[in-house]
């Protein structure tokens, strides 16, 4: 007797990042709940160089599933890192207007019907940003202000349903509805207890007692996997009632995390006084790139006076520029950088630094600014 498998679905991780484009310290681990999916219905599951592969064990006509799993059907992958902070410090994960911001959570899904069975041209995944992950039971009080006096707690499933939050201590479901007293100083306590439920995202909302007005509301992804606390974010490849290919033809889909872009300032700083600056002029000046560059040229303003009328570093004279447009990261550093001084057009700097990785993104006007310090 033989064994098949066919393929069912390829899923490749980029990185605009990385100078192969390939999505570098990050991985995907199905879940456990999708891992005992894979079980049930004779299906495996591979890390490639590029990502992950679903396989699933066919019949002799290399086509029909030994074990046809009933539709809708979701598989849901934890997206990791070995290097998170870093991940984190390279990658724009905002999904505008909405900023990615501490605590938050990354959901990327595929829409069913955008399927794609072309290898050179695999459906790019959508992400939208939750406001967490939470086991399938937690606690949370917040405060409301004003003190709205009782509550109505509701909980939402993924397809917008209003679902009991939970049981009383005789075993008895909550109702949809939940009425819930504020404690005098407006504090809000509840519980949710969603064991037996399916791992996905839910709503979390507080209303007010005439049930017109939403008072707070959430976004969670729900999971009783221990590794949940340790991933950025979840991937999930959900299969509809209609045909969108569960079984027969193979599909591709793409995660593809962009790079973050902020604007360079450059803080001169004339430790050694060898320079006049109330008689000198410095200026940054971007040459042609290397080939194969993925970065443009681009022009540096300065800020404020030479030196700068305010800002002196460790009681030196300081002379700021910083680009007109946002930088984007790169795993390559930019070169050619120049830092001239006039009179005389001399080179200070043949190739100015980079702002380092790992350090922290300031933002002034809400444009994202790297600080990088160069002594001369």
């Amino acid at each position: 007797m033989n064994i098949i498998y066919k393929r069912l679905f390829e899923l490749s991780i980029r990185h605009e990042f990385f100078a192969n484009g390939k999505g570098r310290n990050l991985n995907l681990i199905p879940t456990k709940e999708t891992q005992n999916l894979f079980k049930s219905g004779r299906m495996l599951f591979r890390d490639t160089p590029n990502g992950t592969l679903v396989l699933y064990r066919a019949k002799n006509d290399l086509v029909s599933p030994e074990i046809d799993l009933p539709r809708p059907k979701t598989f849901t992958f934890l997206l990791q890192s070995n290097d998170q902070a870093f991940i984190q410090t390279v990658s724009d994960f905002d999904k505008l207007p909405r900023k990615f911001s501490s605590g938050d959570f990354l959901h990327f899904q595929n829409l069913p019907a955008q399927a794609s069975t072309d290898s050179s041209n695999p459906e790019s995944l959508e992400h939208e940003i939750l406001d967490g992950r939470r086991p399938m039971r937690f606690s949370s009080e917040l405060v409301l202000n004003p003190n709205p006096g009782t509550v109505i707690l509701q909980v939402l499933d993924s397809d917008g349903n209003k679902i009991s939050s939970g049981q009383d201590f005789n075993g008895q479901a909550f109702p949809v509805d939940r009425n819930i007293q504020a404690e005098l100083d407006g504090k809000v306590r509840f519980e949710i207890n969603l064991n037996g439920k399916k791992e996905g995202v839910y709503t979390i909302r507080l209303r007010n007692d005439l049930d017109t007005t939403t008072l707070w509301t959430r976004d969670f992804f729900l999971s009783a996997d221990l590794n949940l606390s340790n991933s950025l974010g979840v991937v999930q490849i959900r299969y509809s009632n209609s045909p969108d290919h569960l079984y027969g033809l193979q599909e591709f889909y793409r995660l593809q995390l962009n790079r973050k872009t902020s604007k360079w300032t450059y803080y001169i700083v004339n430790q050694n006084k060898r320079i006049d600056l109330s008689s000198s002029t410095l200026i940054i000046e971007d040459r042609e790139n290397p080939p194969s560059s993925p970065y443009s040229q681009y022009q540096f303003d300065q800020l404020g006076s030479t030196p700068h009328p305010d800002i002196r570093i460790n009681d030196h004279e300081t002379v700021i520029f910083r680009s007109q447009v946002p930088i984007p990261y790169f795993e390559r550093p930019k070169l050619n950088l120049e830092l001239r001084r006039n009179p005389g057009n001399r080179v200070l700097f043949s190739h100015l630094p980079n702002p380092l990785r790992h350090s922290p993104v300031k933002t002034d006007g809400g444009d994202p600014i790297s600080e990088i310090y160069v002594y001369i």
